[in-house]
């Protein structure tokens, strides 16, 4: 449960200084008010490029084994092969570990 925001902390900004702070904001898919906070107190935030690809990815394969289950439960499938989702899932966490070891290196 996260505390209530009570306190507001007005600033003035140039136009091309609050485009570039919504600009990484939204790089960040974070809100402008939450990157501010994050970044005024000094939060660490990290932007890794082609992680929402990857999360696609991931919801997808979700889906699929879900559908799967739900199969499997009713009694219209006995016997599942996941081979493929074994690899695509090992080559998900390859580039996602690639990624984040770009991104902190």
């Amino acid at each position: 449960m996260s505390a209530k925001k009570e306190r507001r902390i007005t600033l003035r900004l140039t136009p091309e200084q609050y485009e570039s702070i919504r600009a990484k904001a939204e790089t960040a898919q974070m809100s402008t008010g939450a990157y501010v906070r994050a970044a005024a107190l000094r939060h660490r935030v990290v932007v890794i490029d082609g992680l929402p690809e990857l999360t696609h990815e991931l919801k997808g394969i979700g889906r699929s084994v879900n559908q799967l289950a739900v199969l499997c439960n009713m009694g219209k499938l006995r016997e599942v092969h996941l081979g493929e989702t074994w690899q695509a899932l090992g080559e998900i966490y390859s580039k996602l570990r690639e990624l984040t070891e770009r991104e902190t290196h």
